[in-house]
Formats: C-alpha cells, structure tokens, sequence
C-alpha cells in the first residue's frame, strides 16, 4: 500500500480527501490514475474508492458504501431485511432508497441498486445503526418491508400477499408477527400506499 493512503481511516476514500495528501505531486489526478491502475485504489465512480489492501484486512463496509455512494439515500429492500435476519438467503445486490433518481452502480465489489422513493414516503423510517466500519443509514425492519410491498409486491392481497411474504420470499413468520403495527401504521399513512396497507391487514391475521 502506498503510504499515502495509510493516512485513510477508512476502507474507503474520496479524491477530495485524497488531493490535501497529495500537493507535493505536480498532477495529483494522474497520480490517482495510477494508484487505479495498479491496484490499490479500487474506483467505485468518478472520485470515490476503495483502498485494497483494507478490503482485504477486513469486510467491504458495504452499507457506509451505499450510503455515500448514492444519495440521500438508506438502505432498504432485501439488504436491510437480510441484515435483520428476516430473510435467510444471502443478498448479492445491496439495495437502497433514494430521495432522488433510480439508479444502479455495477462496481467491482457489488451492484448497488438504488430505488426512488417520493419525498413523503422517504422521508420516515429510517434508522442509524452501527457495525465495525461505523454508522450508517437503514430503513427500520417495518419500513424495509413496507417498502418492498410497494415497489414490488403492490399488486398483491390477502392470501397472495402473505404467500409472497412467507412462501416465496421465505421471510421468517415470527419476524413478522414481531413487528411494530404502531410503526407500520404510521409508514401507511406517510406512503399513502394500498400497498402498504394490505400489508397491514396481512399482518393482522397472523
């Protein structure tokens, strides 16, 4: 690793916190390039890296990743719901909520996979939590359900809702029973979502 970037304290760099480290060097973005080129910086998009030798000391920080990769945005959809062990697959793309456009980022380390949410429904539910590479943003176990009902369960009802909730996406039953209605309900009433409110009924006869 060059010895630049032993001064990161994160696994993860930006290029306007890597330029300050760099006024001695006549042209700081071509010694970047360089750095891509062999191998030490990973670029995840224009000015945002991973530094490679700490990917391999430790796990991706792929929530503080997504975070900052894209935003405003949280994590939501079938990460956060992963993370709260509400599912039992493993998750391959990390999926979030955007305040602003879709979009999709195909890294070297993973798909991010950012989906928009109107301002009245981004904008409750979102929790801090904290793992081994710090803090990071993350929709609350209700809120990461209500939004995957939205945006891809909408359609369904009753019966059909709750079979996609437990039969096809193998989501753990108690988990759901343990949710906070109190929570839910006041997620529905900022989403303004038939979705979401069928969940609730869903919920209720569990």
């Amino acid at each position: 690793m060059h010895s630049i970037l032993r001064f990161a304290k994160t696994a993860y760099v930006e290029t306007q916190n890597l330029k300050p480290l760099l006024s001695g060097y006549t042209n700081p973005d071509d010694f970047i390039s360089r750095l891509v080129k062999r191998g030490e910086l990973i670029r995840l998009k224009n000015g945002f890296f991973l530094i490679a030798e700490k990917i391999e000391e430790s796990p991706v920080p792929y929530e503080q990743i997504a975070n900052l990769l894209y935003g405003p945005s949280y994590i939501s959809f079938e990460w956060a719901l992963s993370f709260y062990n509400m599912i039992p697959e493993g998750v391959y793309v990390i999926t979030s909520a955007s305040a602003t456009k879709s979009k999709i980022f195909k890294t070297p380390t993973g798909t991010f996979d950012y989906t928009y949410l109107s301002h009245h429904r981004y904008a409750i539910g979102i929790d801090q939590k904290e793992n081994t590479a710090g803090r990071f943003l993350i929709a609350t176990p209700e809120k990461a359900l209500a939004d995957l009902i939205h945006v891809k369960s909408k359609d369904l009802k009753g019966n059909d809702l709750l079979a996609d909730l437990i039969e096809a996406r193998r989501m753990d039953e108690d988990c759901l029973k343990n949710l906070n209605k109190k929570h839910l309900i006041e997620i529905a009433n900022n989403y303004r979502s038939k979705a979401v409110m069928n969940l609730i009924n869903v919920l209720g006869i569990l």
